[in-house]
């Protein structure tokens, strides 16, 4: 049975936080660029955001392996939301903690992001629908109390 290298953990942890808070910061110009409806900008980020999700999954397979031979079937963040480290040092159990919030903080983000994204991408879709002369129903509109609105007769914007 293994044993927990404390200062590699550690020091994994350490990056892991580093890069976590690399990757809320992008979430946060995300955020922005959604905002000021930037796409061209989301899209240049998009790369960004990929390198640092796979450094991160990197980091947690290392961390996962860092961890002795009887809690190697467990996920890191199952166990320190368990406070499985709960005997390591108040500095380690700090970075630990601060691990669980920004993982939180970031997943929030993503989600709150991909939401805002998905919301846009419905809103012009339903635009290019009615702008291409599709009726309502086709183009699956809802009214304020969020059932589909009931179809009216439009008239067409014309052709070019």
């Amino acid at each position: 049975m293994s044993a927990l290298n404390i200062s590699l953990f550690s020091s994994h942890i350490e990056a892991l936080n580093l890069t976590l808070r690399d990757f809320q910061n992008l979430l946060n110009l995300e955020s922005q660029q959604l905002k000021q409806n930037d796409p061209s900008a989301l899209v240049n980020s998009s790369q960004t955001k990929n390198q640092l999700t796979d450094k991160i999954d990197a980091l947690v397979a290392t961390i996962q392996k860092d961890l002795p031979d009887d809690l190697q079937n467990q996920h890191f963040f199952e166990l320190a939301n368990q406070n499985a480290f709960a005997d390591v040092s108040h500095e380690l159990q700090t970075k630990l903690e601060e691990s669980l919030a920004l993982t939180q903080t970031c997943h929030d983000l993503n989600l709150a992001n991909g939401m805002a994204i998905q919301i846009l991408s419905n809103m012009n879709q339903v635009s290019l629908q009615i702008l291409t002369g599709q009726s309502q129903t086709e183009s699956k509109l809802y009214g304020s109390s969020g059932s589909p609105s009931k179809h009216k007769s439009q008239s067409s914007l014309g052709k070019a």
